[in-house]
């Protein structure tokens, strides 16, 4: 993160608008930041706090106690400083002539080392919580992408979420994904990178790779596009090449099968929902509904005189509405399928 970015993310977390990674990087950002740099975020801060004030938007004065109240629980040898409800979040409470400022996920603590201590006292360490965050991109969500704490990005797709620490402690990097999730990760050769997904993990030092593991998909799909991954599940053990899906099926609940290597003839249609598209290779009816469904938040459901030998191959906006989604598919005539929407619930039907 830079200084412009830093800015555009106090816009943002005056209103509320911002996701655990960005706010994870912003914590960094402010650990190195110079004393030029936080002079400029407290004027941005400040700016839009004289915004607030001018809509009638101040924060309560219950707000500013609950605050009072978490730094009273902090407070270590006058080190933390008591803060007034009407000048919580002015200039001489974020920046000092020597201040150090950290913001925890718990809450919103303003830490600020007074001058004269400076010389007296050691640094007081940043309190990081490293417990497990949850973050959920709902159905009809579009694509979100994550900063962990490791530099490592992460795309979500609708209706997925993903567990991650605030901060990568011990021999590991791991993460928990339920959904689908594309993911860049910095690579750190004496901490591997985990990804826990229904009864698999997946394992690298630093590469580009897909992963859909939906809970309403009966199997899971890992596609290498560069580097190099080892799948685990149960005592199997499998190391995809770039180019290469690895597929575990789940046939029935709590029933994981084996690991099956594919080698897949095109990447862009794994990618697609990535880069704003529905890409179907020969796909059954039911799988494409489903992936409509968690896309666009609605219930769809498949009549059951619709074949499951009925396949679908396209490519899609997902920017388009649904409804002119689903026209596209009618006009296919091999399908010979037709959609019954009622606002709450799609019938597909032949």
């Amino acid at each position: 993160m830079n200084l412009t970015e830093a800015k555009q993310f106090v816009a943002r977390f005056i209103k509320g608008d911002y996701t655990p990674a960005e706010y994870e990087a912003f914590l960094r950002w402010l650990k190195g930041a110079t004393m030029d740099e936080l002079n400029a975020i407290a004027d941005e801060h400040e700016s839009m706090d004289d915004q607030w004030a001018a809509l009638a938007m101040e924060p309560s004065a219950d707000w500013a106690s609950k605050l009072e109240q978490k730094i009273d629980a902090l407070e270590d040898g006058g080190l933390i400083r008591r803060l007034n409800p009407d000048r919580f979040i002015r200039r001489k409470t974020w920046v000092a002539a020597a201040s150090v400022i950290v913001i925890l996920s718990a809450g919103v603590y303003l830490f600020v080392k007074e001058e004269h201590k400076k010389s007296q006292e050691p640094d007081v360490p940043a309190m990081v919580d490293v417990a497990m965050s949850t973050y959920t991109n709902p159905k009809g969500g579009d694509q979100k992408e994550l900063i962990l704490a490791d530099g490592s990005k992460v795309w979500l797709n609708a209706a997925s979420t993903l567990k991650f620490p605030s901060d990568f402690k011990g021999a590991e990097r791991v993460v928990e994904l339920s959904g689908e999730g594309f993911f860049e990760v910095t690579t750190d050769i004496e901490k591997p990178f985990r990804v826990k997904i229904k009864d698999a993990a997946v394992e690298v030092l630093g590469t580009h790779f897909n992963i859909m593991a939906y809970e309403d998909e009966k199997i899971s799909r890992t596609t290498l596009i560069d580097g190099s991954v080892r799948m685990e599940s149960g005592s199997q053990r499998v190391v995809l090449k770039p180019g290469e899906q690895a597929e575990i099926p789940y046939p029935s609940p709590g029933v994981t099968g084996n690991i099956k290597v594919v080698t897949i003839s095109n990447k862009d249609a794994v990618l697609a929902w990535k880069n704003g598209y529905f890409q179907f290779e020969n796909d059954d009816v039911r799988t494409v509904m489903r992936e409509l469904s968690r896309s666009y938040d609605i219930e769809i459901v498949v009549d059951g005189d619709v074949p499951q030998d009925k396949r679908i191959t396209g490519i899609f906006k997902r920017e388009e509405s649904l409804d002119n989604n689903l026209k596209l598919l009618e006009h296919i005539k091999s399908l010979g399928i037709h959609f019954h929407n009622n606002g709450k619930m799609i019938r597909v039907t032949l």
